[in-house]
């Protein structure tokens, strides 16, 4: 078992990833901040825990995923759901509670399902999805197949019993998982120093290979976890990824986060103008590019609006189906 963390940084792999990388990116921003705009008139009727600054995470991370390859998240869900495939159509219907959702519009933002594309669903309670992805490794390795799980969490999941106790069975049983951590450094509102006495990748490098991504930096992330998985797909057991990263909204809701502990530059911290600026001063992206990306993201969320918007509710008549 190799016991030593490391920290990998690529270059641009090749335009086309870049290209890849720098739309999903976008996608998950644009997206988020479309929903800043139409949350306070109330027709979004779930809670929202938005991605706004964390991008490189998800992203990085679901460029290497087959729909295969499964994935199981928390709360903050959107990043992780666009990132591996989920429709912008399906996820906004299924903010606006329409049965045209995900989920049928019983799940909302937190509770997102998309089996088509490896997404085996999300868990609201922090921590609750973690096992879950390696149980589904175990099945993989049972199975004789070449899917891999993917447990996807927050740093606020790692005090929690089942993170220690998966991240012991992974390892004892050798399974083909792989654990991200995307850490912004704060459980809600508290930061890590207030409920977490040793450093995880120490205690995580105890169990497994561990690996350590810059997530603010889609290209760090996208190595990193790249060689994570020629671990893990070698079967030479799990694999842990802590991406530090920067929250920039309030752990829910739409309003900016004002804390004093997690100050936010917008510019040094930003993972979508970080690969920009090195795409446009590299030739591989022109400004003209640039603005039409944007406009078609944006034209794709108008068509995911009108979608939801005419979507029909739930039959009450239906309201215990499911339960």
């Amino acid at each position: 078992m190799n016991r030593t963390s490391a920290t990998v940084t690529l270059n641009i792999p090749s335009v086309d990833v870049a290209v890849a990388l720098l739309r999903r990116m976008r996608e998950i921003r644009q997206f988020e901040e479309r929903i800043i705009k139409i949350y306070p008139t109330d027709v979004m009727v779930t809670p929202v825990h938005l991605h706004i600054g964390q991008e490189a995470v998800p992203v990085g991370v679901c460029a290497h995923l087959a729909d295969t390859d499964k994935i199981f998240f928390g709360h903050r869900t959107h990043g992780p759901a666009l990132a591996k495939g989920l429709s912008m159509k399906v996820l906004m219907a299924e903010l606006y509670g329409r049965t045209t959702g995900c989920a049928q519009g019983y799940g909302g933002s937190m509770h997102l399902v998309e089996p088509s594309k490896g997404m085996m669903g999300s868990s609201s309670i922090v921590g609750g999805s973690i096992a879950l992805g390696v149980g589904a490794a175990l099945a993989s390795k049972l199975r004789g197949d070449s899917t891999i799980a993917v447990s996807y969490f927050g740093d606020g999941a790692t005090n929690s019993g089942v993170f220690w106790e998966s991240l012991n069975f992974a390892a004892l049983r050798q399974l083909p998982v792989l654990f991200v951590c995307e850490d912004n450094g704060l459980s809600n509102v508290m930061p890590k120093s207030a409920h977490m006495f040793a450093d995880v990748e120490r205690i995580a490098a105890e169990f497994m290979r561990v690996l350590h991504a810059d997530g603010t930096d889609v290209l760090s992330v996208y190595g990193v976890v790249e060689e994570a998985l020629v671990h893990v797909r070698a079967q030479h057991g799990p694999a842990f990824v802590n991406c530090p990263t920067k929250r920039w909204m309030k752990h829910q809701g739409v309003d900016v986060d004002d804390l004093a502990i997690n100050p936010v530059d917008r510019d040094a911290d930003c993972p979508i103008r970080r690969l920009e600026r090195l795409m446009l001063q590299s030739g591989l992206i022109t400004q003209e590019e640039s603005r039409a990306m944007v406009a078609a993201i944006d034209a794709e969320i108008d068509a995911a609006v009108e979608f939801a918007i005419a979507s029909p509710f739930p039959d009450p008549a239906n309201l215990v189906r499911e339960v």
